[in-house]
C-alpha cells in the first residue's frame, strides 16, 4: 500500500470512535479515543483483511462465468462488519483486537493458532496482609509446579478424550477417573459444578469428532498417567499473575460477583498450547487448496472455509476441530487456577478457598444460532449486557464480566459488560503492544533494568541460582524474553479502558494490581 498517511486511512467521528472507508463497503469502526495510539501497520492489516470481502467477489463472478467449479452454491459469503478494539495492534495473521462478522464462511487465521486463548479470573480468601510475608518464599514452589514438574496432574484416556469433546463438563463426569490424586485433591466437584455457569458457553462446546488428537488421547495409556500438556501457560504474553483487588469503581456490581478490596486474586491468560497448532495449520492448508486454482491467489493471504454449498463439509469439520482446541483451552486455565490455589495453600498452611468470577475467550469463532453468521474474535472479548430472560445466569442484571489486564507492571481492570451491538458485543483483551518483540529487545539496558527491578517474576529458571549464573547462553534468552513482555513494551492501559468505558462498551468495576507475575 502507497499511502503512508495514517490519516488518510482512519477518519475520527467522535471522541471514541473512527472509521476505515474501503472499496469494497465493509463498515470497519474502530474504538479508540484521541489518548490511544493507533499503528498504521496494524491499519493496512486491518484493511488488507477487509479485502477478502474482494476476493469473495472475485470468485463470484468467476463462479457466475462458468470459468470455475462451483464454489460458494446458491448464495455467495459476505464480511458483514468489522470492529477494531482500543488494543489493536499488528499480529499474526490478522490484527490482535479485531472482530469480523462473517455471513456463509470462516476464515482459520482469523483466530489464528492459539485457539480459544482466554482469561480467568478467581478471587481468594486471602487478603493482601496475609500473603505480603510470602511474596519471598513462594517463588519457588511456583517455579517447582508450574515448569519443574511438579504439578502433579494425571488425566486418564477417557479424561482426556471427554475435555476434547465436551470441554468442562466432560471433565466434571469424569473426576472419579482421579479423584484424590495429585491436582485432583484442589479439584472440588460442587464448587467446578458451580462455578460452569461463570465460565463463557458454560466451559462446553460439544464437538462430535476428536479431530487429529487420537495418539494424544491414548498416549496416557493408564488412569493415572501425567498429562504433558494439560497445566501449561505457553509462551508470548501468557500468564498467571497474582494480584490484589486494589479498588472497588462499582460497589454494587462488585458485591454481586463477590468481588472484595484488598483481597488476592489470581488471573490466568492461556489457550490451546499445543492443540490449536495443528488446528489451524492444517486446515489453513486446506483453505488454501480448494481455492479456485484458476484463479490467481490474493496478494492479502487470507483463504476463508465455506460453510454452505460445496465446501459447507470441510468449514463444519474446522469449527468441529476448532472446539477441540477450545475444550481443552478452558480445561487448561482451570487447572492452571487450581495450581496456583495449591501453592498459596502450601505456603499459607490451609486450605485457600478460590470463587471463579469469570473465564472467556478472545481467540474463537462464535456461531449465530439460527444463522449462517460466524463472530470472529481475534484478541477480542465478549462483552455481553445483562439479560433478564436470561434466569439461570448469574449475570442476568449486572452484565457479563470484562476482563483486560495490563502488563506485568501496571493494573488490570475487570469491567461489566455492556452488550453494546455498535461494538458487536466485544471489548480489547488487554492494553495492546506498542513495541514489537524485536524493538522490545533492543531497549537500553538502564531501561530494562530499572523496569525489571519493580516486578516479582517466576519463569522457568531462576536467574540467582548458582548452576544458571554461569550461564551467559541462558540468561541472555531469560532477559530476552522478560524485555519482549515488559511494561514498557504495552501501551498505557488508562486510556484503554477509558475509551471502552466512554464509548458504553463496559463499565469499570474495579482495578486490580500485581502482586507477582508467573511468564513461560
Amino acid at each position: 500500500m502507497s499511502v503512508t498517511r495514517l490519516d488518510a486511512l482512519v477518519h475520527r467521528t467522535d471522541d471514541t470512535r473512527s472509521t476505515l472507508p474501503n472499496p469494497h463497503g465493509v463498515p470497519v469502526t474502530l474504538f479508540a479515543n484521541r489518548d490511544v495510539p493507533i499503528e498504521l501497520e496494524a491499519v493496512q492489516q486491518a484493511l488488507a483483511f477487509v479485502d477478502v470481502q474482494g476476493t469473495i467477489d472475485h470468485i463470484a463472478g468467476a463462479e457466475r462465468a462458468g470459468t470455475i467449479a462451483p464454489f460458494w452454491g446458491d448464495e455467495v459469503g459476505r464480511l458483514e462488519r468489522v470492529v477494531l478494539t482500543p488494543d489493536f495492534h499488528r499480529g499474526g495473521g490478522i490484527p490482535v483486537g479485531t472482530v469480523g462478522q462473517a455471513r456463509g464462511f470462516v476464515v482459520p487465521q482469523a483466530v489464528g493458532n492459539d485457539v480459544c486463548c482466554g482469561m480467568r479470573l478467581l478471587v481468594t480468601d486471602i487478603t493482601r496482609d496475609e500473603l505480603a510475608p510470602h511474596l519471598d518464599a513462594i517463588h519457588r514452589p511456583l517455579r517447582a509446579v508450574f515448569f519443574q514438574g511438579k504439578r502433579e496432574l494425571p488425566m486418564s484416556p477417557r479424561q482426556r478424550e471427554a475435555l476434547l469433546r465436551d470441554g468442562l463438563w466432560g471433565l466434571y463426569e469424569t473426576r472419579d477417573d482421579n479423584a484424590g490424586t495429585g491436582l485432583w485433591r484442589h479439584y472440588d466437584p460442587r464448587a467446578q459444578e458451580a462455578d460452569l455457569a461463570r465460565v463463557h458457553f458454560q466451559g462446553v462446546l460439544p464437538a462430535r469428532e476428536t479431530f487429529a488428537f487420537a495418539d494424544y488421547i491414548a498416549s496416557s495409556g493408564a488412569t493415572d498417567s501425567r498429562d504433558s500438556q494439560i497445566g501449561s501457560i505457553g509462551g508470548g504474553n501468557h500468564f498467571v499473575e497474582l494480584q490484589v483487588i486494589d479498588e472497588i469503581l462499582d460497589g454494587t456490581t462488585a458485591h454481586a460477583w463477590g468481588v472484595s478490596a484488598n483481597t488476592v486474586a489470581i488471573m490466568a491468560h492461556s489457550g490451546s498450547v499445543g492443540l490449536g497448532h495443528p488446528v489451524g495449520g492444517f486446515f489453513l492448508d486446506r483453505a488454501r487448496e480448494i481455492y479456485p486454482r484458476q484463479l490467481k491467489h490474493p496478494d492479502h493471504g487470507f483463504y476463508v472455509l465455506p460453510t454452505r454449498g460445496p465446501h459447507a463439509a470441510l468449514g463444519a469439520r474446522y469449527l468441529d476441530a476448532m472446539r477441540n482446541a477450545a475444550n481443552f483451552a478452558f480445561g487448561n486455565r482451570l487447572f492452571l487456577g487450581l495450581m496456583a490455589v495449591r501453592v498459596l495453600s502450601e505456603v499459607l498452611g490451609r486450605d485457600v478457598g478460590a470463587r471463579l468470577v469469570y473465564d472467556a475467550p478472545h481467540n474463537l469463532i462464535w456461531p449465530d444460532e439460527g444463522s449462517d453468521t460466524h463472530l470472529h474474535r481475534k484478541g477480542a472479548c465478549p462483552a455481553l449486557g445483562g439479560d433478564p430472560a436470561l434466569t439461570a445466569s448469574p449475570f442476568r442484571f449486572t452484565g457479563h464480566p470484562v476482563i483486560i489486564p495490563g502488563s506485568m507492571g501496571a493494573a488490570s481492570y475487570l469491567l461489566a459488560g455492556e452488550g453494546n451491538d455498535a461494538a458487536l458485543c466485544s471489548a480489547c483483551h488487554g492494553a495492546g503492544r506498542s513495541l514489537s518483540r524485536g524493538k522490545s529487545r533492543h531497549v537500553d539496558e538502564r531501561t530494562y533494568s530499572e523496569t525489571l527491578s519493580r516486578l516479582r517474576v517466576v519463569a522457568p529458571i531462576d536467574p540467582t541460582a548458582p548452576d544458571v549464573r554461569l550461564r551467559r547462553d541462558v540468561l541472555a534468552e531469560y532477559h530476552d524474553r522478560l524485555k519482549e513482555e515488559a511494561p514498557y513494551a504495552y501501551k498505557d492501559i488508562t486510556p484503554v479502558v477509558q475509551t471502552v468505558e466512554d464509548a458504553a462498551i463496559a463499565r469499570r468495576v474495579a482495578r486490580l494490581w500485581p502482586l507477582l507475575t508467573i511468564k513461560g
